[in-house]
């Protein structure tokens, strides 16, 4: 574990975080004075919730905006388990996104960003459940080592301790708030964070952040705090509120793009430990420098600073921002070392550089590079202030989980011309020993040096040091690829260090119907400028691959081998995995393939997650081959579909409209199709249609939160040819033991004879957005419960319609197919041959 002055120092860099992995924000005139602002102020505040898009942005930005109040929100996990609105990545790649909504939320409201290690597992309905599967005790010492790095002096929780916070999460969240609230101060709890440096802390209070999602929720209990978060800031032009919709609205892939609210809105806040206050958070609280005994001096100078600020020539600030970091500087190691003070540091040096107008950047010649290659990095310095600066030096530096180490250093020490860049393109060769580019949280490097921090450092940055007759000062950017979007413009990319061959696999999941052999396609794709070695696949005895290995040569970066194995299952029915090895000539290793994740709202992130596929042979037969698929959020049951031998159109809605449907065997719509696809409100007719001439609709769950303007709303609430509502019932435990209700129909019989067997292996849920009051002309063909609740019937009903039959279900087939679970690949194969169940 890193020392403390290590791990305190990585965690403050959350501060930056925005500046280290995307492009040194430019700073107008106002946002130069609220900095200026904040500096005065010495307060801290810690929000703790679940989930991405659980904090409530308007208290965020009205403390951080504000009230110049250092802001932080801790998730407790990164939200991989739940659903996706804008494309069909779950898991870890669901969570990776979000996370970069979490910091794209965060560049606006002005709050930092914290993790702890635990996963969303998916929705929970109990704060037991929640806290046995995220292992309560290191979790709790993840939120403790927070609170003792970060020392709020007031910590609020989004939820309350109890079934009102309505999902297991939100329980388990304020739970280990309230528990950590009393560890983080003694220092019997966690007593290896104290040898490593860090200090017991108790905050001043603890409260809960009352939830109020309507104008007419109840009212707070008597004696809660008030906090108004519609105050309208000139200097920023908008409202607090204003500012925590765009802020809320970054939630995209969760569909919780909100409208501004404007106007005074009070939130409340109930105590939950710690001292009372009658009036205010931060009551009885020094929030100024004055808190720190020895400080007068660097008070004095910003003060200095601020009353000297001009808007239309901010550079003039530059000599008391300097004599303020030289107070600083002074002051002695023990009291620089306090987490505020360096926050404050951090601020100052963020604000010399805004000051003067400087823009700093580094660009690479390549998005991607592996070890081994010479990349080149072309940097520029521009100063756009009037102020006399003196470029003093350019350092290129890379960066590891244990710490820098400088590439190269030019000296300069010539004037830099207003308004004209100074430019210097540096060259070198990728060191051997250059951690790969994996997320950190997913088992990358630096997975105890940076914990808690919302992503890894960059893998190299350049230092310019400037310089005044008043002192010099450091701006520091990470290394970037800049390319031209032809719609969005300018788009910065992080670099992503690769191997020097990765693979990619055609299938993820390896589906075997019976005991013949099949080929297994892979790609071997050149990372480095040239890549040649061997690859090999490693498989459990009962399973046999031919050959051993296979050698490829690639002569470019980006080149692809096409390598192909013939595997061959046991006799029997098993569950096993595949992985791959690669040799480059450093002996086999696991093999790691690259997934971009490519959305327009956050940054590009590349995953490198070890190249393996699910092994899955067991019987299946289908009847009935053409599909047409509606997709809605996004999923993949498509391509799952297809290497099962199914044709599967993607249908527009110009096809769902004007195409002859009769064509296709069943017609499946995605997941949420009917919250994303407002054709449907129309042509739901012509797939009735269908249906009653002999077809087969397979509907998906679609959501109705029964909360106005909160997430997405149904385009129609008549979805069947029948009517029923879509509700908010749920099977969570994927292990729920499951009853059919009409153990004779055909959807249990053809041409898949199901068992109690096929409701084993199911993965992280059964069922969500259950049906309800159904017209009796639908058939209800499954009951279920979580472990302590009724029987609900909602999960699959089917309905005669016509010639053909209609089927919604909530079960959770995108989580499922993909993943090959083979009695609900077995299930779905039947629902698909429902016209063809007397054939």
């Amino acid at each position: 574990m890193p020392c403390c002055r290590s791990l305190a120092s990585l965690l403050l860099a959350a501060t930056l975080l925005p500046c280290l992995q995307a492009q040194v924000p430019v700073r107008d005139a106002a946002d130069l004075q609220k900095q200026l602002d904040r500096l005065q102020t010495l307060g801290s505040v810690l929000y703790v919730a679940a989930h991405p898009d659980d904090e409530n942005t308007a208290v965020l930005a009205t403390l951080s905006k504000g009230r110049n109040l250092r802001t932080a929100y801790l998730s407790i996990t990164r939200g991989g388990g739940g659903q996706n609105l804008i494309g069909p990545e779950l898991g870890d790649g669901l969570a990776t996104i979000r996370t970069q909504e979490l910091l794209a939320a965060r560049r606006l409201d002005g709050a930092e960003q914290f993790f702890t290690s635990a996963v969303d597992f998916g929705f929970s309905k109990t704060s037991e459940e929640s806290l046995r599967l995220w292992h309560h005790d290191a979790v709790l010492g993840d939120v403790v080592r927070t609170i003792r790095t970060f020392r709020p002096d007031v910590i609020l929780t989004r939820f309350p301790p109890d079934a009102r916070a309505g999902h297991g999460h939100h329980t388990a969240s304020a739970i280990l708030a309230i528990e950590a609230y009393q560890a983080a101060a003694d220092p019997a709890r966690y007593p290896e964070q104290l040898k490593a440096g860090l200090r017991p802390w108790r905050a001043a209070r603890l409260l809960w952040n009352h939830f109020r999602f309507s104008d007419d929720a109840p009212k707070p209990a008597p004696g809660s705090l008030t906090l108004d978060v519609g105050t309208f800031d000139p200097l920023l032009g908008r409202s607090y509120g204003e500012l925590a919709a765009d802020s809320r609205s970054q939630h995209r892939s969760q569909g919780f793009g909100v409208l501004a609210q404007r106007g005074a809105r009070e939130e409340s806040f109930e105590l939950l430990a710690g001292k009372p206050a009658k009036a205010d958070l931060f009551e009885g609280l020094d929030l100024g420098w004055s808190r720190f005994p020895g400080t007068a001096e660097v008070a004095a100078r910003l003060r200095e600073a601020r009353q000297g600020f001009r808007p239309d020539r901010p550079a003039a600030s530059l000599p008391a921002l300097l004599r303020a970091r030289q107070a600083l500087q002074a002051l002695p190691p023990a009291l620089r070392a306090e987490p505020l003070v360096q926050a404050k540091a951090a601020e100052l040096e963020d604000l010399l550089r805004a000051a003067a107008g400087l823009w700093v950047e580094a660009i690479a010649d390549r998005q991607r590079v592996a070890p081994g290659d010479r990349l080149t990095v072309n940097a520029a310095v521009l100063a756009r202030g009037g102020s006399p600066l003196v470029l003093e030096s350019l350092a290129l530096e890379a960066v590891t989980p244990e710490g820098s180490h400088t590439i190269e250093t030019r000296a300069d020490g010539r004037p830099l011309p207003d308004n004209a860049p100074r430019k210097e393109a540096f060259g070198f060769t990728i060191p051997a020993t250059t951690p790969l580019g994996h997320p950190h949280w997913l088992g990358g490097p630096g997975a105890a040096a940076w914990a808690g921090l919302p992503e890894s450092a960059p893998p190299f940055r350049l230092r310019a040091r400037v310089a005044l007759p008043e002192g010099s000062f450091d701006t520091v950017v990470p290394v970037q690829f800049r390319f031209r979007d032809p719609v969005l413009g300018e788009r910065y990319q992080p670099l992503a260090v690769v191997p020097v061959a990765f693979v990619h696999l055609d299938e993820s999941v390896q589906i075997f119907e019976g005991p013949g052999a099949k080929e297994v396609r892979l790609k071997v794709i050149a990372g480095a400028a040239r890549a040649a070695g061997r690859v090999r696949l490693q498989v459990p005895s009962a399973w046999q691959v031919e050959p051993a290995e296979r050698t490829f040569a690639l002569t470019r970066a980006g080149e692809e081998g096409e390598l192909s194995f013939r595997l061959t299952p046991p006799a029997a029915a098993a569950s096993d995995e595949l992985r791959v090895q690669v040799d480059t000539g450093t002996g086999f290793a696991a093999a790691r393939g690259l997934v971009k994740l490519d959305h327009p709202h956050i940054p590009l992130q590349t995953l490198l997650a070890e190249a393996r596929a699910r092994l899955e042979r067991f019987d299946l037969k289908h009847n009935g081959h053409r599909i047409g698929y509606v997709m809605g959020a996004g999923d993949d049951i498509p391509q799952a579909l297809r290497r099962l031998g199914y044709e599967v159109d993607l249908l527009s809605d110009e096809a769902l409209a004007r195409e002859d449907l009769a064509r296709f065997d069943a017609i499946v719509l995605g997941i949420r199709a009917f919250n994303t696809r407002p054709a449907l409100q129309t042509l739901k007719e012509r797939l009735h249609a269908y249906v009653a001439a002999g077809g087969t609709e397979v509907v998906l769950y679609t959501v109705n939160t029964g909360f106005p303007g909160i997430n997405a709303a149904m385009v129609t609430e008549t979805i069947g040819p029948y009517p029923f509502k879509v509700g908010r019932k749920r099977v969570t435990d994927e292990t729920a033991p499951v009853r059919l209700l009409q153990p004779g129909h055909p959807v249990f019989h053809r041409p898949n004879e199901l068992t109690a067997k096929d409701f084993e292996g199911w993965v992280q849920e059964r069922s969500l957005y259950h049906a309800e009051g159904w017209d009796g002309r639908y058939t209800p063909l499954l009951g279920m419960a979580d472990p302590g609740e009724a029987e609900d019937q909602g999960a699959l009903i089917l309905a005669q319609h016509g010639k053909g039959h209609y089927v919604y279900t909530g079960l959770a087939f995108f989580r499922q197919l993909p993943d090959g679970v083979p009695g609900a690949t077995r299930l779905f194969a039947n629902l698909l041959a429902l016209g063809h169940a007397h054939d």
